[in-house]
């Protein structure tokens, strides 16, 4: 799929620049929302005017919704596994947003094995905030070395989690395995309405890694972009560590996190890395985030647009290979739909997307549909290609199934293209932001 560059340029700057002020309060709707568990405990559904949140919550009552998860990600192979969403609230729905986690565990026929926890607390009153993001993976991916408009067309193979791989991989491609353990906390203390100050503590280690196009014993020698940093910036190749603490700002509108339909979304994160702490390097990262929401009907508020920006900056100092800023890295590894996870990687890194949400159930709510496109840049560290040099850009479509009408968590499946044909396939919980 091939996209004129200033078509790619206006989709990330458009993400960027749209003004964050497109907001407003719900709309009212004349359906009923119910879940795909209606199916088969109700004999019709009505129409009826109902309010466009999720539909009256106990208070410390948790919400469920559980799916088992089969399918294709070019990253993992064939996966099967379970995912869980979990909502509640913690004070009074009408001055507490719900509070979420989600759990996910895979198996994939790229030997991976994958353990996630994500969490977005909010006490009463919304007074505070706590995001988390644990992880634990035996894991392998194949990289495409540092900047955007790198050729990602070999995007199969398979990597063993004991090393050898079943299919060649051939052109840029530089499969990678390693252990992975992620260790992110921050607390948000809000200073006024939506605005948040936070400090965090994020932990990143890379161990067991083999770097399976690297041959030092040919001649001449067959170096890697893994090992070619790595060396350069004197990281040990087999293990590598970024520990530090955040400072950040915080401004939170939305009027669900689970799924959004109004409001915005603003982070800033300074992150500080520290030897003292256990990283291999000091280094200093600035990570930025921006959504926002556009209702294109007043009675249906589910029919909107979407807008999200990540910019991740390294200002000072080395970060390990691993850990620069990738596409499908963020927290819920939502972004770059249509890319392999981390095969666009850089020193510097943008990302921009648009989604067009529509419902398509009429009066239940039950299924939705989607269509986006999205633009991401990165930069090398030799200056080789800066940001904006190349865009490497995207499109799909998805079909969404709510599941848990309580909490308004939903069921996602989307296919997304990218430039050179690489594809993919996507299940996750929940809207992509």
């Amino acid at each position: 799929m091939v996209f004129p560059k200033n078509v790619a340029v206006l989709i990330l700057l458009g993400a960027i620049l749209h003004p964050m002020l497109i907001f407003s309060q719900a709309p009212e709707r004349s359906f009923k929302q119910d879940d795909v568990w209606s199916i088969f405990t109700r004999k019709k559904f009505e129409s009826r005017r109902d309010s466009i949140s999720a539909l009256p919550v106990a208070l410390y009552k948790p919400y469920f919704a559980i799916t088992p998860f089969i399918g294709y990600n070019p990253a993992y192979g064939m996966l099967v596994g379970v995912g869980s969403s979990i909502g509640m609230h913690l004070g009074d729905p009408k001055t507490t947003p719900i509070s979420s986690a989600s759990f996910v565990l895979n198996f994939t026929s790229k030997s991976q094995k994958i353990l996630n926890l994500r969490t977005n607390i909010i006490t009463s009153k919304s007074r505070f905030i706590l995001r988390g993001d644990w992880r634990y993976m035996i894991f392998s991916q194949p990289t495409y070395g540092l900047g955007s408009g790198i050729d990602h067309a070999s995007s199969g193979g398979i990597i063993f989690g004991e090393g050898g791989q079943a299919d060649a991989f051939s052109g840029e491609t530089q499969p990678i395995n390693y252990d992975y353990l992620r260790f992110y906390e921050a607390l948000y203390v809000r200073i006024r309405r939506h605005f948040y100050l936070g400090f965090g503590y994020y932990l990143d280690n890379f161990s067991k890694i083999s770097d399976h196009k690297l041959n030092l014993d040919t001649v001449p020698k067959q170096l890697t972009s893994h090992y070619k940093y790595s060396t350069d910036n004197g990281f040990d190749i087999k293990n590598q560590t970024m520990s530090g603490i955040s400072l950040e700002l915080l401004i939170d509108s939305r009027d669900n996190s689970i799924r959004p339909t109004a409001g915005y979304f603003i982070n800033v994160a300074c992150r500080q890395n520290f030897t003292l702490l256990g990283s291999s390097k000091n280094s200093w990262m600035v990570n930025t985030e921006f959504r926002t929401y556009l209702p294109l009907s007043k009675k249906r508020p589910d029919h909107l647009l979407g807008f999200w920006y990540i910019g991740q900056f390294t200002e000072k100092g080395a970060v390990p290979y691993l850990g620069l800023p990738a596409i499908g890295w963020d927290m819920y590894n939502r972004t770059g739909r249509g890319y392999i996870q981390g095969s666009i990687r850089g020193v510097n890194f943008m990302y921009g997307e648009t989604e067009y949400r529509f419902p398509i159930s009429r009066y239940t709510g039950i299924l939705a549909g989607v269509l986006f496109v999205n633009a991401t840049t990165a930069s090398s560290d030799d200056n080789t290609r800066s940001l904006f040099q190349y865009i490497d850009p995207a499109a799909g479509m998805g079909l969404r199934v709510m599941f848990n009408r309580k909490t308004l968590s939903n069921l996602s499946i989307d296919v997304g293209i990218g430039k050179n044909g690489t594809f993919g396939i996507y299940f996750n919980l929940n809207e992509t932001f």
